[in-house]
């Protein structure tokens, strides 16, 4: 009998609460890429609109960063050295997007 009554312990000092936080994985939307088997691997009519999609996007991605740099840049009359290179350089983009448009499309 004296043996038991040293094992009586409280009982809160053995409950606890544990937090397990997971990590969140976020995938970006890629039309062409569904989840697991892609049947159209290798088809060549698929990468064809897969590149025309991708192309297209990318004329239409420039074209709007031209604009509302010009826009940005216009806007108080005035285009600085730095400025002049950066629209440039927009349109250069621009102009390689349109190319690759044509060229593949």
């Amino acid at each position: 009998m004296l043996l038991f009554g040293g094992m009586v312990t409280s009982v809160s000092a053995q409950s606890r609460t544990v937090v397990i936080r997971r990590p969140v994985i976020v995938r970006s939307y890629n039309p062409f890429w569904g989840w697991g088997y892609n049947p159209y691997w290798n088809d060549p009519y698929y990468w064809e609109q897969r590149q025309r999609y991708y192309d297209q996007k990318s004329v239409s991605d420039s074209e709007k960063k031209l604009r509302k740099d010009r826009e940005k840049y216009n806007a108080d009359g005035y285009l600085t050295p730095k400025e002049q290179e950066k629209l440039a350089k927009d349109q250069r983009n621009y102009y390689k997007a349109v190319e690759r448009l044509r060229r593949n499309g």
